[in-house]
């Protein structure tokens, strides 16, 4: 049977600590908190001994044993993820994140992902490609998600922390990881309780 490991962060109190999964929160190397969890997010292979992880933002939590959701939704896969219930691509991505910062316009956030959009789009990468839902990620731990994982921290790092505008410009980058998309919403699933974050974001 494979080890799986079900876990998240939670940092700067966005969310309620929790014991029902491993939680990290120590992390504090980056000025900004939002790195501080992101890096256990998208870098599990550096901090997990296992075969399989499953990733929840702090605030989801599953109704069912991990081994149902990995059968279910993992199979023969590399990685699951949801697909975006709302946004179709990282044009609409990029519209929703100004929107959320509409008056706060001189963000730095805000100044990063528009850069890190403008990039991908003078690149070429294409409309309607599909985006996923990154509050929730099954992956194997091989050498091939592992060189992903280091693909996608390298896009965060050198952008922004919107891990949604870069994930699927690396899964295009790397076809040969073979990713299950999940059909639904995850705030409406019979496997997986959504609540909103203590903190919004």
């Amino acid at each position: 049977m494979p080890k799986i490991v079900v876990y998240s962060a939670i940092t700067s109190g966005k969310d309620e600590l929790r014991d029902d999964i491993k939680v990290f929160s120590e992390f504090a190397k980056f000025t900004d908190p939002v790195y501080n969890a992101k890096i256990y997010k998208v870098l599990p292979h550096k901090f997990l001994d296992c075969d399989i992880s499953i990733w929840l933002d702090g605030n989801l939590s599953l109704k069912v044993p991990p081994e149902e959701m990995v059968d279910r939704f993992l199979g023969d896969a590399d990685m699951a993820l949801f697909k975006h219930p709302h946004r179709e691509s990282i044009h609409w991505e990029i519209k929703w994140i100004e929107y959320q910062f509409r008056h706060r316009k001189d963000s730095p956030i805000l100044r990063d992902a528009k850069a890190q959009f403008e990039h991908y789009k003078s690149q070429g990468f294409p409309r309607k490609t599909g985006i996923y839902y990154c509050g929730f990620i099954i992956r194997r731990h091989n050498k091939l998600v592992e060189q992903f994982n280091e693909k996608w921290w390298a896009e965060i790092t050198r952008w922004s922390a919107r891990d949604q505008l870069s994930f699927p410009v690396v899964a295009r980058e790397m076809p040969e990881v073979k990713i299950n998309k999940i059909e639904g919403n995850v705030r409406d699933n019979p496997y997986i309780t959504f609540k909103p974050h203590k903190i919004p974001s």
